[in-house]
């Protein structure tokens, strides 16, 4: 894109048009970027045809040799060109003999070009007046060049041990414009006692100095404040020894900061000012890679979330950034602390930092551990006092549990998720119990994953019934796994999966298809199901539209499912949305029961703002209820509780004759449990509906199960 008339380029300013000599800048590879009006009307070319194009491309075929293997070379080289005779076509086809002076742009490795008209110079009656017109003007523009680039020359005769330099030069080091530059102003701005040395030995020797030298530094103006330089100098070299060390200093300040923000970007976690995720994994690979025997720690702390709504961002961001100085603390040199996200934080420590030489890597992390521990249930400072942290520990050290980075973070993640899952604190390795505990998990995780992709989970049926006369209401859907080799096994086996998102949402997904087809086809005789529902697929955005669509698909009224939700998969989650999606089932006619009620966080909480149907009380309050003298109470008064809600109440784990009729005295809705029929494949349940079991409270024959054989033969 040309400029518009009366405007360049680059930045070389208004003025720069008026100036009698031409006047153009160029990129790194030789690209016109900017040139003046002067320079357009004596190459005779519009400015489309020139910016952007090859400069060597508009000399003459002489003057273009010239440049590409002499001129172009010499100021890479040297950053510098001084009146040096160059031919230029004009725009009348003839050749215009110039006198070409260029200064490097270290900023952006381009250059800046000066061309004076020879053949005018020479035609002035006052040749000398002229010239030193010319060099005046020639260095106010190479001035101005200097002043745009924030780049300044310099020079030292090691001979006359003379120091020169441009007015830019004392502006960047911050001395006054005419003061006389030694040797020493230069090296006293210098914040680094090293690289006063080293620069101190090269002006002494300056035969040392063999090729380019190139560096930055930081330097201390007078009021104490640091700047950021970059010197480049090279020497100049006569009858085999240095005539003159000569360079140029620029500013790069701005770049330095920027390149110290993007490093912190990239490295540091803007919270706490700890080592970010990656960083702290590259560490750890190298590391390992250096074959260094370390500990390695992963924190958690598993109540911090909540601080978010009690303090607010804020004041839990300030929280974090505590807990990252306490860790940071125990920090020895060689170690380091990370956040990786959330409240987890890592720490690195290498033998090396160990206390004792005595010391293993197993005691330095339980050492560090215990310390961690310590210092997080002091109260934190930014809460007023108020908040004690419980903190999580996974331990693995190098080479015990692995040599690998990858290996020893796997199985520092695995012991922090068994010490999280117990939810007590505290530290351990992958190893003994906590290392079995994590076989028994994966191996939960593979039955049930391998399960649902051979269609090996099924639906099993267990009746409930209504107290009073004994009557099948509906049945509850659990979940079976049948084995490769035809045995069936219950959640007991793996119920360790439940607590994985994934395999839950498989479970609550297989169970609910299996029921669909059994009453659309051979179980339609059940009537009315109930299956169970998992936090996981609770929280799933599209789940009341996804499970609508899927009954209605079966050929079902929604009024066959009975949903039933442990509060436990209320916790955490948004109370309105709760409210509007169960709303929705119940209007679809879906009915929603409360299972384990009792034993929940929240119970009172969730009957008065949930719209439930009914309470399933948990067997816990059943069980031996007619031992456990504090059980009747608590069952009385869950009763009058419903009751008073307009709720149907459902006991589970009624196993004895005697419960049941506790339960129906207490005005017990419904029943279930071993007194009234195991979980059943539905092959095994007979066909008829809402069939009289006799095992009810009132009855004294034969048990359910009992009649449950015989019907089906």
């Amino acid at each position: 894109m040309s400029p518009p008339a009366g405007e360049t380029r680059g930045g070389f300013g208004a003025a720069a048009d008026r100036a009698p000599c031409g006047l153009v800048e160029i990129d790194a590879a030789g690209l016109v970027c900017a040139a003046n009006q002067e320079f357009l009307q004596w190459v005779g070319r519009p400015p489309e045809a020139v910016f952007g194009h090859d400069l060597a491309q508009l000399l003459s075929p002489a003057g273009r040799v010239f440049w590409l293997t002499h001129l172009a070379p010499q100021l890479r080289l040297t950053g510098q060109l001084d009146e040096i005779s160059l031919p230029l076509p004009d725009a009348r086809g003839g050749v215009r003999r110039c006198l070409l002076s260029a200064r490097r742009l270290a900023a952006s490795e381009g250059a800046t070009l000066v061309l004076l008209d020879a053949g005018r110079r020479h035609r002035v009656e006052d040749g000398q007046a002229r010239l030193e017109a010319l060099a005046r003007m020639r260095a106010h523009w190479l001035g101005q060049i200097e002043r745009m680039a924030e780049v300044g020359a310099w020079s030292w005769d090691p001979v006359r041990r003379v120091f020169d330099a441009s007015k830019q030069v004392l502006r960047l080091l911050d001395l006054p414009p005419q003061a006389a530059l030694g040797l020493p102003d230069v090296l006293d701005r210098l914040a680094s006692g090293p690289q006063k040395a080293r620069l101190g030995r090269l002006f002494a020797e300056p035969e040392a100095l063999c090729a380019p030298l190139d560096f930055e530094a930081a330097i201390l103006t007078p009021e104490g404040h640091s700047r950021q330089i970059r010197i480049y100098c090279e020497a100049l070299w006569e009858k085999g020894r240095v005539a003159r060390v000569q360079g140029v200093l620029a500013d790069v300040s701005r770049a330095h900061h920027d390149r110290q923000r993007l490093w912190q970007l990239a490295h540091l976690d803007e919270v706490t000012g700890l080592a970010n995720r990656q960083w702290f994994r590259s560490r750890l690979a190298e590391a390992c890679a250096e074959d260094r025997d370390l500990a390695l720690l992963l924190v958690d702390l598993p109540d911090f979330g909540v601080l978010v709504d009690d303090y607010g961002e804020e004041r839990a961001d300030a929280m974090l950034r505590e807990v990252g100085e306490r860790l940071a603390a125990r920090m020895p040199a060689e170690g380091l602390a990370a956040r990786l996200s959330g409240e987890e934080f890592a720490l690195l420590v290498p033998m090396e930092a160990a206390k004792a030489r005595s010391d293993t890597p197993d005691g330095l992390a339980q050492r560090l551990a215990a310390e961690v521990l310590a210092a997080l249930r002091v109260p934190l400072a930014q809460s007023g006092a108020a908040v004690q942290l419980r903190a999580s520990i996974g331990m693995s050290t190098r080479p015990v549990d692995a040599r690998e980075a990858e290996a020893l973070w796997g199985r520092a993640k695995v012991a922090l998720s068994e010490v999280k899952r117990a939810g007590r604190g505290g530290a351990a390795f992958l190893r003994g119990a906590t290392l079995a505990a994590a076989e028994a998990r994966r191996a939960a995780l593979a039955t049930v994953r391998e399960a649902d992709r051979e269609g090996r989970i099924e639906a099993w049926y267990q009746p409930k019934i209504r107290l009073s006369d004994g009557r099948v209401t509906s049945y509850e859907a659990l979940a079976r796994i049948r084995g490769a080799n035809g045995g069936v096994s219950g959640p007991g086996d793996w119920w360790d999966a439940f607590d994985d998102p994934d395999c839950a949402a498989l479970i609550d997904a297989a169970v609910l298809r299996r029921v669909l087809a059994d009453l659309s086809g051979a179980g339609a005789h059940l009537g009315k199901v109930a299956v169970n529902v998992s936090d996981h697929s609770l929280r799933r955005a599209d789940f009341v539209p996804d499970l609508l669509t899927r009954i209605t698909s079966a050929g079902l009224a929604p009024a066959q499912i009975e949903l039933e939700i442990v509060e436990t998969a209320l916790v955490g989650q948004r109370t309105e949305d709760l409210i509007a999606a169960f709303a929705r089932l119940r209007a679809a006619g879906v009915t929603i029961a409360l299972d384990d009620f009792g034993t929940g966080f929240a119970s009172l909480t969730h009957l008065r703002d949930l719209p439930v149907d009914r309470i399933k009380i948990d067997k816990s309050f059943v069980l031996g209820v007619a031992a456990q003298g504090r059980n009747g109470p608590i069952l009385r008064a869950i009763m009058d509780l419903a009751r008073g809600l307009s709720l149907a109440t459902v006991a589970e784990g009624v196993e004895t004759e005697e419960a049941a009729g506790l339960l129906l005295d207490l005005g017990c809705d419904e029943a279930q449990g071993f007194r009234f029929g195991r979980p059943q494949p539905l092959v095994q349940i007979g066909g008829g509906t809402r069939e009289h079991l006799p095992g009810h409270a009132g009855d004294s024959a034969k048990s359910v199960t009992a009649v449950i054989g015989a019907e089906t033969h």
